[in-house]
């Protein structure tokens, strides 16, 4: 019995689009920097929503790279990669909008 391959197509950036969120925010290398607070510093766009404190804008950001993520492997379900994509960006995606809600009660708790 010959197995086919998933053909390769637009559900397949989902998996560079998952990439690109997971990579938006790493510190690389020994200085540990991120390139979301380059490009932030770099269009004089502040991190923070309120000054040194407040929600991290650029984790925004990256949401909205795991949501896109999630979006195209769920519409293209049967090109190669979008069943890994699919469940990790859902499980980032999951995990980023629970911590909003507990970060507002650490916030109300501790401030």
């Amino acid at each position: 019995m010959i197995q086919q391959r998933k053909p390769l197509g637009i559900g397949t950036l989902s998996l560079l689009v998952l990439a690109m969120g997971l990579a938006f925010n790493f510190p690389w290398g020994t200085e540990k920097v991120k390139i979301s607070h380059y490009l932030f510093n770099l269009l004089n766009l502040p991190i923070y929503s309120n000054g040194h404190q407040g929600f991290n804008i650029p984790f925004i950001v990256a949401i909205i790279f795991w949501l896109s993520s999630v979006l195209i492997a769920r519409k293209y379900q049967t090109h190669y990669g979008t069943k890994v994509a699919y469940k990790v960006g859902g499980f980032m995606l999951i995990s980023s909008v629970m911590i909003f809600p507990l970060y507002g009660l650490i916030w109300v708790i501790f401030h």
